[in-house]
């Protein structure tokens, strides 16, 4: 009977521990899931960055040639004054 018993013992205890691994790996499975998802929307919201950097940029520098051109502009009109 002591052997039965042990067997038991050592039966629930086998069943909790793989119940707990099974749990644990379902859990692995989703947080690499939400981290994935967290990497791609880092990577987007980085290549989104970069667009707006350079949009910015190229702002700047049409910003700048008309303010040279609204110089030239009123330059000119104070000549034919």
């Amino acid at each position: 009977m002591i052997q039965r018993d042990v067997y038991d013992k050592l039966r629930v205890e086998y069943e909790v521990g793989v119940s707990r691994l099974k749990r644990i790996q379902k859990e692995n499975y989703q947080l690499r899931s939400q981290i994935d998802m967290i990497q791609r929307d880092a990577d987007y919201w980085h290549t989104q960055a970069e667009k707006s950097e350079r949009k910015r940029i190229e702002l700047e520098k049409d910003y700048m040639q008309l303010e040279v051109q609204l110089k030239l502009w009123k330059g000119k009109a104070d000549d034919m004054q």
